[in-house]
């Protein structure tokens, strides 16, 4: 025999259906879905046949209900949690209470439960901002295909290129830098590190770059920043036959629009002024300064025929020079006052533009670091900056 939630309930009275949550809203939310889910009017009072049959079902029904009410309770509170969760998260891994920084915003995350696009935080690395949002649903169907054929997307609206608006890539926030070559292994550490199975609930990082973030502000000047973030499936662009990628997302619904206040950039700078000598390739260089936040550093570095070679792209000698920079980089090892020493040994240069008269490579890291207690640095046995009281 089958029967419905919504006929086990019509002898129910509404008024003793009872759950009690810390936040009052969020209970009245619950209730209010749990009703229309059984499909009961919240005023609605239908009286029984007889009153030993309506205390018998009433028991029952009370109980059933009671149960629906937990069980969509604790689906709504874990939706809303989450994203408090995630938050705390990101400050345990990104070091921020240990590194007392002020690059580092948190935004109010919503009460509720609604699916969507969520801000949780943004720290600024001094070239980008790097935005820290929720997104959900998303299924781990949709996963499965990522990053082959289901990727993410953000763009900031009113942000313009050629006459487009432009969609950057957002990438699930994983808790570590390693590069796994395996998918399936790679794909496993996103569940493992940025998914929540029970509210379909993924994290993403958007790198914003902060000049972009410049211009929009002077062409519309606003301080906030709208940001819209979307799942981009390849393949149904691919069969829908749609070349252009910003056509293609613009035309698919979004996970949400949010507003941001960006964070300023933390910056200490450095005066160095060191020869290096690359044995392998035999070249020299000289480190002017190195810029340091506390998620990223630049360093400022000359050599022969510079302007020459970056300004013609020679790329046998941009590579010969890269090279060197790379190895510069990962001999590079920072000190802090309480004894503890951070070598860069698996890090190289992300970009290395040549700018205002010198090549700036660039490198950015998963955690936050205090800048304001660098004591000593070093490039191998060398010592490259030193404290005074050090």
């Amino acid at each position: 025999m089958k029967v419905s939630i919504a006929d086990l309930m019509k002898d129910c009275s509404v008024e003793d259906l009872m759950i009690k949550t810390e936040d009052p809203k969020l209970t009245a939310r619950v209730k209010k879905r749990v009703l229309a889910q059984i499909g009961v009017e919240e005023e609605k009072r239908i009286p029984t046949r007889s009153r030993a049959g309506a205390r018998t079902r009433r028991i029952f029904t009370l109980a059933l209900a009671a149960a629906l009410l937990l069980s969509l309770g604790l689906v709504a509170y874990a939706v809303s949690s989450i994203h408090t969760a995630r938050q705390q998260e990101l400050r345990s891994d990104l070091s921020i209470d240990e590194s007392h920084i002020d690059s580092y915003m948190e935004y109010e995350v919503p009460e509720d439960g609604d699916e969507g696009l969520v801000l949780l935080s943004a720290i600024n690395d001094g070239d980008c901002q790097i935005v820290f949002v929720d997104v959900s649903p998303v299924t781990e169907e949709q996963l499965a295909g990522y990053p082959e054929t289901t990727h993410f997307a953000w763009k900031l609206n009113g942000s313009l290129i050629g006459g487009q608006e432009y969609w950057g890539t957002a990438t699930p926030r994983v808790r570590t830098i390693e590069i796994l070559d395996d998918l399936d292994a790679f794909r496993k550490r996103v569940l493992e590190d940025a998914y929540d199975e029970n509210t379909q609930t993924l994290t993403l990082s958007c790198i914003i770059q902060n000049s972009e973030i410049r211009k929009l502000k002077e062409a519309n000047g606003m301080e906030e920043i709208s940001l819209t973030v979307s799942l981009w499936d390849s393949a149904a662009q691919a069969a829908a036959g749609v070349g252009n990628i910003s056509e293609w997302l613009n035309s698919q619904p979004s996970f949400g629009t949010v507003t941001f206040h960006p964070t300023e950039p933390e910056t200490t700078s450095f005066d160095i002024n060191f020869r290096y000598l690359d044995e392998q390739s035999g070249r020299e260089l000289e480190i002017v300064s190195l810029d340091l936040t506390p998620v990223s550093a630049v360093w400022h570095v000359s050599y022969e025929r510079m302007e020459e070679i970056n300004s013609t792209r020679d790329q046998e000698e941009l590579v010969v020079w890269g090279n060197a920079i790379d190895r510069m980089i990962r001999g590079t090892t920072f000190h802090f006052s309480d004894g503890f020493s951070w070598p860069l040994t698996s890090f190289g240069a992300m970009a290395a533009p040549y700018e205002n008269g010198t090549v700036n490579p660039y490198v950015s890291w998963g955690w936050a670091v205090n800048i304001h207690d660098v004591q000593r640095i070093t490039l191998g046995d060398a010592i490259l900056w030193e404290s005074p009281g050090a």
